[in-house]
């Protein structure tokens, strides 16, 4: 089950909108997150390391890291391709694939891991040709077993998964995603725009968030 757990953006030109990483009780899902990148404790704006310890805790500037591995991962993988390519694909750029979450006729889906770090595969075919349209390299935060004991075991050596993960929405980034997308929506809608900085603090409480941490607080941005 998804936690409510999301990192919020807003930005005004005048008055900014906080953003701010928030949890509702009583469940906080954070391990796989807590796993894949660095821990650092919440920050006062007043501090004068606030600069520096927010650049390495906040979404906005580590999807801009993110961004440049996953372009060239994907244009490396390509399209137009069969299924088999992208195993070997993966195997030839170093990945280890620990995990066959959906094998259709019409979809693709791995988990990868490359040292410590994990990834998911998803690759969209074309049921006519059997060639891939679209290939989409997301992070993975909803690890099946087999990639989480992988990432543990420092005497790990791989093989390829004989079998399919069970109970795989579970696990897929893809269907957690969709369900959270949704209520991110909603929850954007209900929080709105044209509102000054103190607004958003009580109407998250309000929805039974806690803000546990402030990464900015400048003018016109908050997080």
């Amino acid at each position: 089950m998804i936690g409510r757990y999301f990192s919020m953006t807003l930005i005004a030109s005048a008055l900014a909108a906080p953003t701010v990483a928030l949890a509702a009780d009583p469940a906080r899902d954070t391990s796989a997150r807590d796993e894949q990148r660095t821990r650092v404790a919440p920050v006062s704006t007043t501090n004068s390391t606030v600069g520096e310890d927010a650049r390495r805790f906040s979404d906005r500037d580590w999807q801009k890291n993110w961004a440049v591995d996953k372009d060239k991962i994907e244009r490396a993988l390509g399209v137009g391709k069969d299924k088999a390519h992208y195993r070997q694909a993966l195997e030839n750029m170093g990945f280890h694939i620990t995990a066959v979450n959906y094998d259709k006729p019409d979809y693709l889906e791995y988990e990868i891991i490359n040292g410590k770090k994990s990834y998911e595969v998803q690759v969209e075919f074309d049921k006519d040709t059997g060639k891939s349209t679209d290939v989409d390299l997301t992070t993975n935060f909803g690890q099946a077993d087999a990639t989480d004991k992988a990432l543990k075991d420092s005497n790990y050596k791989y093989t390829y998964p004989t079998t399919q993960t069970r109970d795989a929405e579970r696990y897929s980034d893809r269907a957690r995603l969709r369900a959270a997308a949704a209520n991110t929506d909603k929850l954007e809608k209900e929080l709105g725009v044209g509102r000054d900085k103190s607004h958003y603090r009580s109407a998250l409480q309000k929805m039974g968030y806690k803000v546990t941490s402030v990464n900015y607080d400048k003018p016109d941005y908050v997080e």
